[in-house]
């Protein structure tokens, strides 16, 4: 059998309100083959967020260990980390993250910049990608001349650019309306029959059942897991 995309053993995240101690991940299993789809559903502070945080590299565990492709990533550095992050995971996030004074081509062009992409060859994809969101005739824009649906779909764009395996959304299509939302989620797993690796936060069960796999969380600890 092949190694696993990404395997978590034992992957314990706390957090300190005050005298009290909140296990966010309470010891976590969890094995997610390349090319699935994953939703994570739960209720609010079952630790949706944190683990999808753990998964990006952009949290890291207090206990277990996290294995990406057969490597732990538990001696990794920030420098390490932030490696990783730009060249394996594209970020969708509900609130978008745009940078309001860039317009949607620089939008897209951010992780190109990061990763010291040739200005022209950045562009190029830039623009490839605002064509394959429908962004075409937007690319001038900057966000607060666009709908909420082009925000997202220049987010989507810029998780992209850099062309990573694994799409991170969570909760892609909270702030939009049910048509918008439907849009986006259908580009969503156009990447993922593309052979992405889709794993989502979302409340929406009709998106959840769209997943391959399903997974819940409830206190910090998985309380379910199907797949078709």
């Amino acid at each position: 059998m092949s190694t696993p995309l990404i395997q978590l053993r034992q992957a314990r995240r706390v957090y300190h309100r005050g005298a009290h101690v909140v296990d966010a991940l309470a010891g976590v299993d969890l094995t997610i083959q390349a090319g699935e789809s994953w939703s994570i559903m739960g209720a609010s502070g079952s630790g949706k967020s944190t683990l999808l945080n753990v998964l990006g590299c952009l949290d890291r565990l207090d206990s277990g260990d996290y294995c990406l492709d057969g490597q732990s990533l538990a001696a990794l550095d920030d420098d390490g980390l932030s490696a990783v992050r730009l060249q394996r995971f594209g970020f969708i996030f509900q609130s978008f993250h745009l940078v309001p004074q860039l317009n949607v081509l620089e939008n897209i062009e951010l992780p190109l910049f990061y990763a010291r992409v040739e200005p022209e060859q950045a562009r190029r994809r830039a623009q490839d990608l605002a064509r394959l969101v429908g962004l075409a005739e937007r690319c001038s824009h900057r966000p607060s001349q666009l709908s909420g649906g082009q925000q997202q779909r220049v987010a989507i764009a810029r998780a992209l650019a850099n062309d990573p395996p694994i799409v991170l959304a969570d909760e892609p299509t909270g702030n939009l309306d049910s048509h918008t939302g439907d849009q986006i989620m259908d580009l969503l797993f156009d990447l993922a029959a593309q052979g992405k690796t889709l794993l989502m936060v979302t409340h929406n069960e009709a998106l959840a059942a769209r997943c391959r796999c399903r997974l819940t969380l409830h206190d910090g600890q998985i309380a379910g897991v199907a797949r078709d």
